[in-house]
C-alpha cells in the first residue's frame, strides 16, 4: 500500500499520474455550485472533497482559477468524490495548477567565538578579586 491507500496494483491500473493538491474548487452542476477541497489532479480526473453534497453519476463542470474541466462524478462516497475529465489534460496543464514550492533559503548559522574581553568588572566584583588575589599570597 501506499500512503493514498492504494495497492502496487491499483497504481499499474491508472491511466496517468496523479498529483497530490490540497487547493479550493468548484463543482458546478446546471442548477448549482458546490465549494470543494481538490485533493489530487491527474491528466484524466480528479479526486475532490465536498460536505455530503456530491451526487453520483452526474454531469458537472470543475473550477480552479482559470482551469475550468468538463466532465462527470464517476463515484461518490461521503465526503469524496472522484471526477472523470471528457478530455484530458495535458501534462503542462496539470503541473501548471499543481505547481511547484517555494525553494526556502535556510540561513547559515553564525558561528562566533566569544569575546576575549568581558564587560569591566564592578566594584564589588573588582573588590572580590583582589580579596582571592591576597589569600593566595
Amino acid at each position: 500500500m501506499n500512503p493514498d491507500g492504494q495497492s502496487a496494483s491499483e497504481q499499474k491500473r491508472r491511466r496517468s499520474a496523479r498529483a497530490k493538491v490540497f487547493l479550493a474548487a468548484t463543482l458546478e452542476y446546471p442548477e448549482r455550485a458546490l465549494p470543494v477541497v481538490l485533493r489530487n489532479l491527474s491528466e484524466h480526473g480528479a479526486l475532490i472533497e465536498g460536505i455530503g453534497l456530491i451526487a453520483g453519476d452526474r454531469e458537472c463542470r470543475l473550477r480552479r482559477k482559470e482551469l475550468c474541466v468538463h466532465g462527470h462524478v464517476a463515484w461518490a462516497e461521503g465526503d469524496f468524490a472522484g471526477i472523470a475529465f471528457t478530455n484530458c489534460l495535458s501534462p503542462e496543464v496539470v503541473m501548471e495548477h499543481v505547481g511547484r514550492p517555494a525553494v526556502r533559503q535556510i540561513a547559515e548559522p553564525v558561528h562566533r567565538r566569544p569575546g576575549v574581553t568581558q564587560r569591566a568588572m564592578s566594584r564589588e566584583e573588582r573588590r572580590w578579586f583582589e580579596e582571592m588575589s591576597r589569600e593566595r599570597r
